[in-house]
């Protein structure tokens, strides 16, 4: 799928549009000369100018008639259930995350992932509990962010 990047800059244009707004209504600090809102400024006014140079390179180039044109992998329905699975899998984790717990969640939509792309299902459940495990201990241990245990929290450490 080639979406133009006429399209992606105004994209890419709005969404700087709204960090620059975003960022000019944080707090100012009490004493400083510069505020919270410094950092997300610069960064939005980058993502402009990027957004910009797409924009002005896809008007000189060649003329497209499409702003979106899709790939022959459309029409493969094994390629559009994998694609199902990486937007459920990834959605999931807003609204179960609390309730089943990052660890079973984790481990499950790893699976899931692992053996849509026809990975060894052995290979597919050691990597998914290994690393979910290990994403679990460095967040809790290492940078000392809790992840929820949901349905494991009788056994949380």
């Amino acid at each position: 799928m080639k979406i133009s990047d006429r399209l992606m800059g105004c994209f890419l244009l709005l969404f700087a549009t709204a960090v620059l707004i975003q960022a000019s209504s944080f707090p100012t600090i009490p004493g400083q000369s510069i505020g919270s809102g410094l950092l997300p400024s610069i960064v939005a006014v980058g993502l402009m100018i990027c957004a910009l140079i797409l924009i002005a390179k896809d008007l000189m180039g060649t003329p497209r008639p499409k702003l979106i044109e899709a790939g022959a992998w459309i029409t493969d329905p094994r390629r559009i259930l994998r694609v199902a699975i990486v937007l459920l899998g990834t959605a999931s984790f807003i609204p179960f995350l609390d309730v089943i717990g990052f660890p079973v969640l984790s481990i499950a939509v790893l699976l899931a992932f692992l053996l849509a792309l026809r990975v060894n299902v052995m290979t597919s459940v050691l990597v998914s509990v290994a690393a979910s495990l290990a994403i679990h201990t460095l967040f809790s241990k290492v940078f000392l962010v809790p992840l929820p245990w949901g349905l494991l929290q009788s056994i949380a450490w």
